[in-house]
């Protein structure tokens, strides 16, 4: 009962909004990786042109998420959720019709990724607003929307691709992304900021140093006023002055390469699986339904321990949770056995589930409920150019040497430096801590 009262109606309410968001998102983005191969032979071109262009509509989510937060203040949670919701399905629909693969991606890329993106960024902001004790547990079931699509979506979608072909399936998707509409519609966002929780943005000497400069007026900077005009407008708008942080940054690389990594596997697993380890559609499928119990069982299972169970730091937890993502990546391209690949895509989503919700925690804990939506927003624009400029990158490798092992090797060494980012980071919120007590 004290879980339901921290977060009330409106909070679940927003829980909700987020499940249904990662669903669509989810959903979306494995859709695409799923018709790979049959794009790929439908439009006689390379696998990693077609990787590409959908990285460009994983890309477009991430980065119209910068501007999720101006337009949740301008217009409300509720209006922009609910239109978001409206075009997401809309113009999957249409994408559908289109003849060309580019027109198809770009309606993809323009339309459909940032209608996600923008709701994915409102609905994390809303349920830091509303829950304080029990955010992990939010975020976690939340989370349950992910694994939902990757267990039952994906062997739907599967279905469709057998029955309807892509073109078929991209209708049938585009009436499920219209759910999102009636999650915005019953939105609400906080009256007013809720009491202090113990999530209070931990600012360091520089983080303090960033914000009084955020609000020094560049008169002296700029002697034409139109320039100050719009400096002053990007500033306040997007709160620049969270790039002077270093604990921004470490929030920013870390993000920026697990982003990179499970984008790449989201779109390459299928022909890597298929094509690459001589595995059947099918046993791919599987696979991915496995990655999805294991998501399933951190969201109900792992995610609530933290909460109570409160053994190790929530930096700690998500070093831990970074780690088995690293490995995954390494141990994975060794293994030729259907049951160790099962086991290994277990071990990976709840390793990947775990570290989705405490990293939305640890943007909450670092940055503040005031700070948070803004922060998502820049970290999404990161990521998202990240995945643009590199994601082509094993496709590229693979139609070169004919080996995925070299790029999932990369991946996770690559993940690997993300545990000693978030190591460095809860020093620094630990010496913050330190120094405000003394």
């Amino acid at each position: 009962m004290d879980t339901l009262r921290d977060g009330g109606l409106h909070g679940w309410i927003a829980v909700l909004g987020l499940f249904t968001t990662k669903v669509a998102v989810s959903t979306t983005l494995k859709g695409l990786g799923m018709m790979l191969p049959t794009l790929q032979e439908q439009f006689l071109t390379s696998t990693w042109l077609i990787g590409w262009m959908v990285a460009f509509v994983d890309a477009g989510a991430q980065i119209s998420g910068i501007l999720a937060t101006p337009l949740k203040d301008r217009f409300g949670a509720r209006t922009v959720l609910t239109i978001s919701g409206l075009v997401a399905g809309s113009s999957m629909a249409v994408a559908s019709f289109l003849p060309s693969l580019y027109a198809t991606i770009s309606v993809f890329v323009v339309v459909t990724g940032p209608a996600l993106g923008i709701s994915r960024v409102i609905t994390k902001n809303l349920i830091g607003n509303y829950f304080n004790k029990s955010i992990t547990l939010a975020y976690g079931m939340a989370g349950l929307g992910a694994s939902f699509a990757f267990v039952a979506v994906v062997p739907l979608i599967q279905l469709f691709l057998d029955t309807y072909g892509w073109r078929g399936t991209m209708l049938l998707l585009g009436g499920l992304l219209l759910h999102l509409g009636v999650c915005g519609a019953l939105t609400i966002s906080p009256a007013a900021p809720l009491s202090q929780d113990g999530y209070e943005a931990a600012r360091t000497i520089e983080d303090q140093e960033a914000i009084l400069n955020d609000k020094v007026q560049p008169n002296n900077r700029f002697s034409c006023s139109c320039l100050t005009t719009i400096y002053s407008f990007f500033r306040d708008t997007f709160r620049l002055g969270l790039f002077s942080s270093i604990s921004f940054w470490l929030v920013v690389f870390t993000v920026c390469v697990w982003r990179m990594t499970y984008s790449a596997w989201i779109i390459y697993f299928v022909q890597y699986s298929t094509v690459y380890k001589d595995f059947t559609l099918e046993d791919a499928s599987q696979f991915i339904v496995s990655y999805g119990i294991g998501r399933l069982t951190a969201c109900v299972v792992i995610s609530p321990l933290v909460d109570s169970v409160q053994v190790v730091s929530t930096y700690t937890w998500l070093a831990i949770a970074q780690l088995l993502v690293a490995v995954y990546y390494a141990v994975d391209p060794w293994l030729i056995s259907y049951w160790a690949m099962i086991a290994n895509a277990f071990v990976f989503g709840n390793a990947f589930s775990l570290s989705s919700v405490l990293i939305d925690v640890a943007t909450k804990k670092v940055f503040g409920k005031e700070q948070m939506g803004h922060a998502m927003g820049l970290l999404g624009v990161a990521s998202g150019s990240t995945s643009l400029l590199l994601l082509y990158f094993p496709g590229l490798i693979y139609d070169t040497i004919g080996d995925y092992t070299v790029a999932f090797s990369l991946m996770a060494g690559a993940q690997l430096l993300t545990v000693a980012a978030v190591l460095w980071l809860h020093w620094r919120q630990q010496s913050h801590r330190s120094s405000s007590k003394s």
